[in-house]
């Protein structure tokens, strides 16, 4: 999907004059001030309907602020994206500001090759840093092979957890009460199954409903206060996916596959029409994340919980985090482009930007103003107070693929053979180690 903002410059005179009276208005807003005629190649991957409601609407506001700037969106998703976006930076027809995957496989492969700029200047001009908590910017560090540590190269507009969706009125035809524990979760879906009802919308044919259920179930099971080793494997240090937690993830899932306890014909569905699917009241639980917030809106009885813990664990983690962070690429050639690029960043990072994604039912990244009264739905409600406890207990896990550049494709490759029982829970695992393990050793 390609779409481009009309600049100011275009509009009829009695629309130009509202635009201009915006434009000060809004200038006096942000403390922006120069004029001038520039275009901003700008790619997001906000394809879902309220999402790029939001980017568009930020967009307006910020050309209205910046008179002669003209922004010229590109909207793709996560898939085409990871695609496309190295290639077209390096052919020298891409972005100047882009949406950029977290993780070896993206954004640490274009900062391997100069593609992308640090944006370190512009966290100091702006305060990135006291909007967002260090352990949260770190997830876009690179220095030379290493992640976490070193310059930085992006920053996330919005907060992410994957938990777990459930239909309130499924449940209670069912006579099924939310589960507090991962035991109760395993008693609950029996019950659903014996009365008739998919205990679990999946789709596994397109995007990666397969990866953050397995990854959001080994977390869970994984205390905050042990988080070390799920760090080091995800920031490149070492150790091993092959482990006991890992293969009793994938065990399972691959149990509910077998068992029917997905949704029927679920090989064939992709994700973003098993969550239409689960909206329209086919399932009675979902993991995923809350960008499917603005989606999941649209029917009252669907809510959002942390996957339960298992009995033991006092501050289980959640996979998740922040989304594609807003980098600057190579092609802002010199110092009034990158300049621009990063008051754009700045604008869509802002406490401003925040309060219009929490009007429209997403989790910001940046704390709200101190006068927001944003209308918060139940959803957001829920999402806002898994973000402060995870925070608080230091338990925002990680996506399994930011691993190594290649995870992704092999975690992709191996679920479906995973769940048609094609391939035995521990030799996906292995899948998944051996994949890790090369990767640290070209690197040395």
């Amino acid at each position: 999907m390609n779409r481009t903002v009309k600049s100011i410059s275009i509009l009829p005179a009695y629309r130009l004059k509202a635009a201009v009276a915006l434009a000060g208005a809004a200038l006096m807003s942000f403390g922006l001030s120069a004029a001038r005629a520039d275009d901003l190649a700008v790619w997001d991957d906000q394809t879902f309907e309220g999402q790029s409601a939001v980017i568009e609407q930020l967009n307006k506001e910020f050309e209205a602020a910046h008179p002669g700037v003209t922004i010229k969106r590109t909207a793709r998703t996560f898939d085409d994206m990871k695609l496309t976006l190295k290639l077209a930076v390096s052919a020298g027809d891409g972005p100047v500001i882009t949406k950029v995957n977290q993780g070896a496989g993206d954004m640490g492969a274009m900062v391997k090759e100069g593609l992308l700029l640090p944006v370190d200047d512009y966290i100091k001009k702006y305060g990135w840093d006291k909007r967002q908590s260090d352990s949260v910017l770190a997830r876009d560090r690179w220095e030379g092979p290493k992640f976490g540590v070193g310059k930085t190269y992006g920053i996330s507009g919005l907060g992410e957890i994957v938990g777990l969706y459930y239909n309130k009125k499924i449940l209670d035809d069912a006579g099924v009460k939310l589960p507090q524990t991962f035991e109760e979760l395993l008693a609950d879906l029996d019950k659903l199954k014996e009365k008739g009802v998919a205990p679990f919308m999946m789709g596994s044919a397109k995007q990666h409903l397969a990866l953050h259920m397995i990854g959001a179930i080994d977390q869970a099971h994984i205390d905050a206060a042990n988080r070390g080793e799920l760090d080091d494997l995800i920031y490149g240090k070492g150790g091993s996916w092959n482990t006991k937690g890992n293969i009793e993830s994938a065990k399972l899932v691959q149990s509910w596959a077998q068992g029917g306890y997905f949704y029927p014909g679920f090989e064939g569905i992709s994700a973003d029409d098993a969550v239409q699917l689960f909206i329209s009241g086919q399932g009675a639980f979902l993991i995923s994340g809350t960008w499917y917030f603005g989606d999941m809106q649209n029917n009252p009885d669907i809510g959002f919980m942390a996957i339960p813990a298992p009995k033991g664990i006092s501050k289980p983690m959640s996979v998740g985090g922040v989304d594609l962070a807003w980098a600057i690429t190579s092609l802002a050639k010199d110092k009034t482009k990158q300049d621009l690029a990063g008051e754009y960043v700045d604008y869509m990072v802002s406490e401003k930007a925040a309060e219009s994604w929490a009007n429209a039912g997403y989790l910001p990244a940046t704390s709200l103003p101190a006068d927001a009264k944003p209308k918060l739905t139940p959803l957001l409600t829920s999402g806002i107070e898994m973000w402060k406890t995870l925070n608080a207990n230091d338990a925002l896990g990680h996506y399994p693929d930011w691993s190594s550049p290649t995870m992704l494709k092999t975690i992709d490759d191996n679920t479906p053979l995973l769940l048609s029982g094609k391939i035995t829970p521990e030799a996906f695992v292995d899948a998944m180690d051996k994949d890790y393990q090369g990767y640290l050793k070209d690197k040395k």
